[in-house]
């Protein structure tokens, strides 16, 4: 379960750059937007020709997409708290009252993105799964990139991190081989924690303290650290700011939160699954 929620929150926030998606392009210009899949229903917005967008699926000569980011939806303010969800489920609706169409469910401990507030309804950014409706005549299916091969990464040329010892002393990674130096690391192992556990980590690689990077979620403008990444720079430096799936050994150390990873394996933008 923990992947899988993982997942959704990679898959579709900006910073997560998955490229394994279907998406729609559309045709002609000014195509409208609508909160339901009729003519009738109420018209949220226009799209120009060229606009692509996140396919979610087709009935009755209408397609469903992502709801573009420039939309304003709303949501009751009083089951907001500093603007986390507070029932079990939440309608997101198209205007500030319950005359508007839902396009969208939150649930409760989601995390919404205000705007802005009329008459005790708070007008936010279009939450994960929101949904809008495009006449199919107007846009053609794009086909998914094959996704790129699976980059395996042999241990990191300098000392890994040893087995608890009764008296744990500080571990001081080595210089590898090559000419590219990697700065003195002082890690002190955990013994109330296992080590050497084998585990899979997803989250997009950014830069930590120096020897060291971390793999985040992103919700929104929040990140969230997952663990701490020890490797080869030379091969992490390359992919910086990418949504990958780590496999490795993790290790606990005295003194941060988080759990160290040694990557074994590493998979580019990945789609994970039960």
């Amino acid at each position: 379960m923990r992947l899988v929620y993982l997942l959704a929150l990679l898959t579709v926030s900006a910073g997560a750059q998955t490229n394994d998606v279907t998406k729609v392009i559309v045709t002609g210009d000014r195509v409208s937007l609508r909160a339901e899949p009729n003519l009738d229903a109420e018209l949220l917005d226009r799209a120009m020709s060229g606009e692509e967008m996140v396919y979610f699926e087709e009935t009755n000569g209408w397609v469903a997409v992502q709801a573009p980011e420039n939309l304003n939806f709303w949501v009751a303010g009083e089951y907001i708290e500093e603007g986390v969800v507070q029932p079990n489920k939440l309608n997101v609706r198209s205007g500030p009252s319950r005359n508007y169409s839902v396009v969208a469910v939150v649930e409760k401990g989601d995390t919404v993105s205000t705007r802005g507030e009329f008459n005790e309804w708070l007008k936010i950014a279009p939450p994960v799964g929101s949904r809008v409706w495009i006449s199919a005549d107007y846009v053609d299916v794009l086909e998914p990139p094959k996704p790129e091969p699976e980059i395996h990464m042999p241990e990191p040329e300098q000392a890994s991190v040893p087995e608890p010892e009764p008296e744990p002393k500080p571990v001081v990674a080595e210089k590898p081989e090559s000419k590219e130096e990697l700065p003195p690391l002082m890690l002190v192992l955990d013994k109330s924690k296992p080590q050497g556990k084998l585990d899979r980590l997803p989250g997009v690689l950014r830069r930590a303290n120096p020897g060291l990077y971390k793999l985040v979620l992103i919700s929104g403008e929040i990140e969230e650290p997952i663990c701490l990444v020890r490797g080869r720079e030379s091969q992490l430096e390359k992919l910086l700011n990418r949504t990958l799936l780590i496999e490795g050994k993790v290790y606990w150390v005295k003194d941060i939160d988080l759990p160290v990873i040694q990557p074994e394996k590493i998979h580019l933008d990945p789609i994970i699954t039960d």
